[in-house]
């Protein structure tokens, strides 16, 4: 008896395995997820469309951490301003090496168990169209078991590599839809439901999910999306892509961006526009410009305080009185917000502003847009609570909602946010409808994430009159 105890122990421990259409895969497994790391989905040549993956023999071990695309230095996950954050630990440092790669369409997947049925949530990074990678999933091993979802991340080319448009155009973009081909094609077993995919993303991931909307190729492979503060309204033209074209080939010729190193390619072309264009084909009109190519329930939001990472270097904006709030936002904005917000500080007041102007204008306008143009639902949300990073000063800073969703939970005092954005997200994913009701023209009903009570209100436009019918 006590032999046969042992030998189930022994097996529950060895690493987990699946089937892929390339070949079998081995993952880690550890409080109640296992975690495959760095499964490729597609091959890559550069500036060509991929392709498919040369299959392997034997069991490829997936337990070391997959390369992201070359971009610049940094990784969020080690910032002494929010990397602990997002990491949700004062720990977990280890985990947050990144190798870079030319090479770099892999898919991070966790699971509760390989057998079963389940919702599946693709993240797609942000980082603008430049930089990121889907990293953040591998710090969210509490998600999937909590939920009972099948999480997958994607890495992909990004800047030059993925967003320069020569003979194909859209590169990063295609890369999106091969790695979805790849989770219908594969995610069956690792417990998903190939059915039954919801996309999510943050800043440049809601932006992408935003251009994938507009993408005939993508159709069908997705059921439902949330666009997390990053509401893209359109690409670039076709001029645009091919004007930015000939501004990069003046500076590189193009044999020498065909045959320069991955590293210093990146450093001749930094700073270069990088953003999906209408090529005719893969993206064949302007987002928008009739009835959504892809017509799936959507929920779309964006956080309070935006902006208030970014402007650090302007420390006034922290402390602001009615005067130095009077030089900054026009006389009747500002009587809107007071009236609005009557126990809001002018910081307050200001933060707010910049975030409605810019990220929330553009989130009900996209709102505005699927209701219009398209057939289904959406749900509106607004990410309301402060942080206190930087002793309080961020706010509800531009993607502070995005860890707790995974449940990467670096402060006790936003566990209940934390878990009413998890549920809400798992299940829109299941059952295609949050616990809130759809976002109408006329009631605007939001759901307000805050601590210790998230709940739906209808949520005022606090900006000029009549902003909702301005194309």
């Amino acid at each position: 008896m006590l032999r046969r105890q042992f030998l189930f122990t022994a097996l529950a421990a060895l690493p987990d395995t699946a089937e892929t259409t390339a070949g079998r895969v081995r993952g880690a497994r550890a409080n109640g997820v296992t975690v495959f790391r760095g499964i490729p989905y597609a091959s890559q040549q550069r500036f060509q469309a991929p392709g498919p993956v040369t299959p392997w023999t034997g069991v490829r071990d997936c337990t070391q951490t997959g390369p992201r695309c070359v971009q610049g230095p940094g990784n969020i996950f080690l910032s002494p301003t929010i990397g602990e954050y997002f990491r949700g630990s004062a720990g977990r440092a280890e985990l947050a090496a990144q190798p870079d790669s030319e090479d770099c369409l892999v898919v991070n997947v966790l699971t509760p168990s390989t057998r079963g049925k389940r919702p599946v949530m693709v993240y797609i990074h942000g980082g603008g169209f430049s930089a990121g990678s889907s990293h953040l999933t591998l710090f969210a091993d509490r998600f999937p078991p909590e939920q009972d979802v099948v999480l997958v991340g994607v890495n992909h080319r990004i800047n030059v590599f993925g967003y320069l448009h020569l003979e194909t155009a859209n590169i990063g973009q295609l890369d999106l839809i091969a790695a979805l081909e790849w989770v219908r094609a594969n995610i069956g077993a690792f417990g998903g439901d190939p059915g039954n995919v919801t996309v999510f993303g943050e800043s440049g991931g809601a932006a992408k999910i935003s251009a994938l909307l507009g993408m005939p190729a993508a159709r069908g492979l997705f059921r439902r999306a949330i666009v997390e503060s990053g509401s893209l309204l359109a690409v670039q033209t076709a001029d645009e892509a091919a004007a930015n074209t000939r501004e990069v080939l003046a500076k590189v010729p193009l044999e020498r961006l065909k045959t320069l190193p991955p590293a210093e390619l990146w450093r001749a072309t930094n700073g270069m526009k990088t953003q999906p264009a209408v090529d005719g084909k893969s993206i064949p009109r302007q987002l928008w410009d009739g009835a959504p190519v892809i017509d799936v329930p959507l929920i779309i939001g964006c956080c309070k305080d935006e902006t208030a990472l970014f402007t650090l270097k302007d420390e006034a904006l922290y402390s602001l009185d009615e005067k130095g709030l009077a030089s900054r936002m026009p006389a009747a904005a500002m009587a809107a917000y007071k009236a609005e917000y009557p126990k809001a500080t002018p910081s307050d007041i200001w933060f707010r502003y910049a975030t409605d102007k810019d990220a929330r204008a553009k989130a009900i306008r996209q709102a505005q847009l699927q209701i219009q143009k398209g057939k289904s639902p959406v749900y509106m949300y607004h990410f309301e609570w402060n942080t206190p990073l930087v002793d309080g000063k961020i706010r509800a800073f531009h993607t502070a909602e995005l860890p707790l969703a995974m449940r990467c939970v670096r402060f006790p005092e936003s566990e209940p946010v934390s878990k009413a954005l998890a549920h809400n997200w798992a299940q829109f994913a299941r059952r295609g409808k949050p616990d809130w009701p759809a976002y109408t023209l006329n009631k605007r009903i939001t759901m307000i994430f805050d601590a210790p009570v998230s709940a739906p209100i209808p949520l005022r436009f606090p900006l000029e009159p009549g902003y909702q019918e301005k194309p």
